[in-house]
Parts: structure tokens; C-alpha cells; sequence
């Protein structure tokens, strides 16, 4: 049986709303007032999302990190903070102050509420909503963005809902920043389906499509990356030492994106599904517009195996 419970900390940024199932040994973590992050899955003592500490060192990390941060209304960049929607420019703040760039969009620090839980043998699901009156600087737009985790024995799925709450509408796309924990990286195996990847210049922002570096399924060696890949399926997968996990978005334009980041440390990988590509404002790549009183969904599979 799943239980859910919410759990307060004396620092409000540390809530965390945990799903428990004891006869599968499964325990998850997410944190409403962190942009509603997923930071911890984990089955039989194996840990399979690379998550936070629950206290201040924690909070620094996802600052630098953004473990498992939902991205709306943008993935990735923005180069300059800066584009143009219906001939009206607009300026967003640069939270890549190296690169000057605006970086994952506006609600991964925001506080979501929780809006249903559901619980059985079978099946947990949670939904968190959070609600933007338009007032975020560069993007006037009013919207509410409810997404649903939901776990099962096999899989755990992430669905985004959209709703444009005003009477303009705005451009957007929507990304999943987790990273992966594994114990040896370089033995890892990550597999997609692509013949194309992005170039990028000094300040990480595409160019241009160039053919994929290497061949899929990559054995990741010792290999560094920070790439964003056009996928020919919205599909993902990644084989470690101690699980397997294979990721399905689905996607409603003809391409589909991802993004894949090695940090230094090689404890980790991010795996990054994406609606669009980075600086998607500028280029359109993968750019979705919603009209007013309209909706949109896009939802995450992920399938596990140890």
C-alpha cells in the first residue's frame, strides 16, 4: 500500500511531500517549495535520482545544480535574456550572470501547492499547481502550470498541464533537469535515437545542426557532455551498475530535444527531455504558442528495472 504524507521543516524551502510504499521498499521526495522537484527514488536502498540533502548544503546544491527542476516556460537558455514575441521585445533577468543568460525558466524556485493526492495498492499520485498572474519580468503572460507525479511498481510519469489563464498568448517550452546517480559512470550505457546535435558558441547557445559526434548506444567511458540532441523518437535510456531506466516524452512537434550533461564530479548524469531546443525564443526550435483559455499537456514516462 502507498501512503503519502507531507513533512514541514523549519526552513518552509525544505517541506517535502514523501511517498512511501514499505512492502516494495520504495520511498520518494518532493520538495513543493522548490519548484516541486523530485529529489529523491528510491527502490530497495537503490538510489536512482541524484537529489538534495535536506538542509542547507542541500539548498546551495540545487541552486547550482537544479536537481530535477521542472522548466517552464523555457528549457536551458535564453541568450541575453533577450527575444521578441508578436514584434515586442522583451527582457528577461539573467540568472547566468557568466553567460548572460536567462537559464530554466521561471518556476523551478517557486512554491507549489498541492492540489490532489491519490493513494492505493497499486498506484500513488500527487499534483502540484502553481499560478502566475503575469507579473514575472520579460513574460507578462498569466498561466497556471498543475503537474502530476504518479508511481506505480514499474514506472513513475511526470504530466504537465498548461493552462493560459489570460487573453494574449505566449511563447513556450517545458524541460525535466533530473540527474541520474550511478557509482560508475563510465560504465553506463546511454542510448537515444538521434542523427543530429547542436553546435554552440562561447555562451552555450546553439548554431547550428552538425551530425551526432558518436554512435548510440554510447558506453559513456570518460566521456563530458553538455549537448542538446534531435531526437528522431521522444525516447531515452540509460543502463547503470545497480539499475536501468528507460525514458519516453511524448511530443506533438516533428522533432523532439534532449539535453545530456556529465557534471565533473562523475557521480551523476543529467538527462534532460525537452520540447524545444535551448534559446528556443530566438531560434523556434521546437517553440510552442498557447492561445488564451487553451491548454496543453506533454508527459514523462519513466520505466525502471534493477
Amino acid at each position: 500500500m502507498y501512503k503519502i504524507e507531507e513533512l514541514d521543516n523549519e526552513n518552509p524551502l525544505l517541506n517535502q511531500v514523501i511517498i512511501k510504499n514499505d512492502t516494495l521498499n520504495f520511498q520518494s521526495s518532493i520538495y513543493p517549495n522548490l519548484g516541486a522537484s523530485l529529489q529523491k527514488l528510491s527502490f530497495s536502498d537503490v538510489d536512482i535520482i541524484d537529489g538534495i540533502e535536506n538542509n542547507n548544503i542541500g539548498l546551495n546544491t540545487y541552486r547550482s545544480k537544479f536537481n530535477s527542476s521542472l522548466l517552464f516556460p523555457f528549457p536551458n537558455r535564453i541568450s541575453n535574456g533577450k527575444y521578441t514575441f508578436k514584434t515586442v521585445n522583451y527582457k528577461l533577468a539573467c540568472n547566468e550572470t557568466a553567460l548572460n543568460n536567462t537559464l530554466h525558466g521561471f518556476v523551478y524556485n517557486k512554491s507549489f501547492k498541492v492540489k490532489n493526492t491519490e493513494v492505493s495498492k497499486e498506484i500513488a499520485s500527487v499534483i502540484f499547481s502553481y499560478t502566475d498572474e503575469g507579473k514575472s519580468k520579460g513574460f507578462p503572460f498569466s498561466y497556471q502550470l498543475d503537474v502530476t507525479y504518479t508511481f506505480t511498481k514499474e514506472k513513475m510519469s511526470v504530466n504537465f498541464t498548461v493552462f493560459n489563464n489570460g487573453d494574449k498568448s505566449f511563447p513556450f517550452g517545458i524541460g525535466w533537469h533530473p540527474y541520474f546517480k550511478t557509482s560508475n559512470l563510465g560504465e553506463s550505457i546511454l542510448n537515444f535515437n538521434a542523427d543530429n546535435q547542436y553546435s554552440l558558441d562561447e555562451k552555450m547557445i546553439p548554431q547550428n545542426e552538425i551530425p551526432l559526434k558518436f554512435k548510440t548506444p554510447l558506453l559513456l567511458k570518460d566521456m563530458f557532455l553538455d549537448d542538446c540532441f534531435i531526437t528522431k523518437q521522444s525516447t531515452s535510456s540509460l543502463k547503470t551498475n545497480n539499475y536501468a531506466i528507460e525514458i519516453d516524452f511524448s511530443s506533438k512537434t516533428p522533432n523532439s530535444f534532449l539535453q545530456v550533461y556529465t557534471p565533473p564530479t562523475r557521480d551523476s548524469i543529467a538527462i534532460e527531455p525537452m520540447t524545444c531546443a535551448p534559446n528556443s525564443f530566438n531560434n523556434k526550435n521546437g517553440l510552442l504558442v498557447l492561445e488564451p483559455k487553451k491548454s496543453y499537456d506533454w508527459k514523462i514516462d519513466m520505466k525502471y528495472s534493477f
